[in-house]
């Protein structure tokens, strides 16, 4: 029988978990610039790269080669005197509960820092996410290859992760301008961070990590609705997002339903009867939240996982 469970807090933030945002080289840092810098002082956002690039946000510098020797170490982390670099990313990774990677995959600084990062984080912090973009399918081989290799690597460390398909871009429309195409993305990306953190309470984590065992990696969807059956049009666009698929075996579901007023229970209860008759064995865990500039409308994330893991 699929379990249906709420968790969080909207309105505690004195419950939040000490939260890292980490922005991994050239495509991870146009993300967290584009975030800026959260209201909530239990969230830091760092961009993280060479100092060949003038940062927005706080910065850690760190060296490719450093980054480079970790990546192709067969020993881990514990095991092997660190690099500057990856010194560096310690004392600033552990003082943290909760660390969000984001990086783009197929480049060299996001494909050799990302595994070290999570690897650290496992040691150190008690949830670790990766949010990562992969090449487009005409990129070269070597890009391609280099992304699979670091996800792989990334998904031994990683508690939960969200994989975006540069091709997917494709599919909102083949004739949007390309800047236009990642901004849309990157705001696809932003939304476990805005959404999931802004509800998540430190008595979550033992839950959600356990949620996510065995589930290699989560696909996300996002709409909004308005009007009458609100949510229940804001679900049914989001099952429709290009980064979600068509796939119908997913075993677990996270989903956030935003909306600007705390009278929203029947509407809730109308977007997760959407999505559970989609995914009738799905177990789900779901959390409300208030954005009081959504105003009359409602939006509803949904981070979808399948049963992978052994």
């Amino acid at each position: 029988m699929p379990i249906r469970n709420k968790f969080g807090d909207a309105h505690i933030d004195e419950r939040r978990p000490s939260t890292l945002v980490l922005g991994i080289g050239g495509a991870g840092r146009n993300i967290v610039e584009d975030i800026g810098e959260l209201p909530s002082s239990s969230v830091k956002i760092y961009e993280v790269g060479t100092s060949s690039r003038p940062p927005k946000l706080s910065f850690l510098s760190i060296s490719r080669e450093d980054m480079k020797d970790a990546y192709d170490s067969e020993l881990e982390v514990k095991e092997r005197p660190l690099t500057e670099s990856e010194a560096k990313l310690k004392r600033l990774i552990k003082n943290f509960k909760i660390v969000y990677l984001i990086a783009g995959l197929g480049g060299k600084t996001g494909s050799w820092t990302v595994p070290t990062c999570a690897e650290i984080s496992k040691s150190h912090c008690s949830l670790t996410m990766g949010l990562l973009a992969k090449p487009f399918e005409s990129e070269s081989k070597m890009r391609r290859e280099l992304s699979e290799e670091s996800q792989a690597e990334s998904l031994k460390y990683l508690d939960m992760s969200a994989v975006f398909p540069n091709s997917r871009l494709l599919e909102i429309n083949p004739n949007l301008p390309i800047k236009k195409a990642f901004e849309v993305m990157n705001r696809i990306i932003q939304l476990p961070i805005l959404d999931l953190n802004s509800v998540i309470t430190k008595r979550d984590i033992p839950q959600i990590k356990n949620f996510c065992k065995k589930i290699d990696e989560f696909k996300i969807g996002a709409a909004y609705g308005s009007g009458r059956k609100k949510g229940e049009r804001a679900a049914k666009e989001a099952l429709k997002s290009p980064w979600l698929g068509a796939s119908t075996d997913f075993k677990k579901v996270f989903t956030i339903i935003t909306t600007g007023k705390n009278e929203a229970t029947i509407d809730a209860k109308d977007a997760l009867d959407v999505i559970q008759r989609s995914w009738p064995e799905a177990d789900i865990m779901w959390g409300l939240k208030e954005e009081s500039g959504i105003k009359e409308r409602m939006r509803v994330t949904i981070l979808a996982g399948k049963q992978n893991k052994i």
